[in-house]
């Protein structure tokens, strides 16, 4: 036995070569057999671009649109329309674990892949190659569906907001309007600047002022930095108040338009190849395997001849 080294064994396996050979012709053969009774597969692909969609502080758009792939409300009415459950052959009600399974089993046949270029590679498999596509494009169109969906609500509650916001700015103008008001019919002021003006040139001259008039500078001394301050706050709050409207115009179309998110890059193909089983690779391995096995098993018969 201190003698079982490496030239000892590669000896051996000479010495076994053809039950090795046999072994290994015989293991590749019924494994490529075995791969026809396997159910064929077929790989539908799509690329998909996201658009109208907002990066965050956190997530590009293409890591949005990843995640309502892997949204579960897409994937359960995927799952309805397709009569899923049935095809992959689970029952909810009566197999335990069965809705484990199904994310197992729709984990496998339902991938999504950011690529270099922010978009999204999506592959579809099934056993039927047309089935594969419509569920492709279907996956696709939902995933739309739910996005346009979530935005519409969001663009709602904001339409929502900016009314609420704009009905309190509208007060806030009548507000400060009342209270330019109060104060020119009180000093009889209509046009402060140019009123001002006049009543400079008249003082300057000497001129005595009627009560009228006095009144009015009075109002102007006292009370014209009160109105430049009212009136610049109107000002503000017309342009705020434009702002906002112009924004809620865009709240409100996202809201009632039919918007899409997904912008095609290749269509769902129709596949001609079938992806799985991968025979060559398959039948290496049960080569390989059956290779393994052999040599175990000569080495270990033979070990005392060493």
């Amino acid at each position: 036995m201190d003698n079982f080294n490496s030239l000892n064994i590669f000896k051996l396996l000479i010495r076994n070569i053809k039950t090795l050979a046999i072994t290994v012709v015989l293991a590749g053969a019924l494994a490529f057999a075995g791969t026809f009774a396997i159910k064929e597969k077929f790989k539908s692909i799509a690329v998909v671009y996201p658009i109208n969609m907002y990066e965050t502080s956190e997530e590009s758009t293409s890591e949005q649109l990843l995640q309502y792939f892997y949204s579960e409300d897409v994937k359960y009415q995927l799952a309805k329309e397709f009569e899923l459950f049935k095809r992959y052959g689970i029952d909810t009600v009566n197999e335990k674990g069965g809705r484990a399974l199904f994310n197992y089993m729709y984990a496998d046949n339902f991938k999504f892949s950011p690529t270099l270029y922010e978009s999204i590679e999506l592959s579809v498999t099934d056993t039927d190659p047309v089935m594969a596509q419509k569920m492709n494009a279907r996956l696709i169109k939902l995933t739309n569906l739910l996005i346009r969906s979530n935005k519409q609500y969001t663009m709602k509650q904001y339409v929502v907001n900016a009314k609420a916001i704009i009905k309190s700015e509208e007060k806030e103008l009548d507000s400060l309007s009342k209270e330019i008001k109060k104060i020119r019919e009180e000093y009889n002021i209509v046009d402060e600047e140019k009123q001002a003006k006049e009543l400079a040139k008249d003082i300057a001259k000497g001129s005595s002022l009627s009560e009228d008039r006095a009144k009015q500078a009075k109002g102007i001394r006292q009370k014209g930095s009160d109105l430049s301050v009212l009136k610049g706050r109107i000002r503000t709050t017309l342009k705020s108040m434009v702002d906002i409207k112009e924004q809620s115009y865009k709240y409100l179309l996202d809201s009632q338009g039919e918007v899409d998110f997904v912008l095609y890059v290749s269509n769902p193909t129709l596949p001609d190849k079938r992806c799985y089983p991968i025979r060559s690779v398959i039948v290496i391995l049960a080569a390989l395997s059956a290779a393994l096995l052999t040599t175990i098993i000569i080495v270990i018969r033979n070990k005392d001849k060493a």
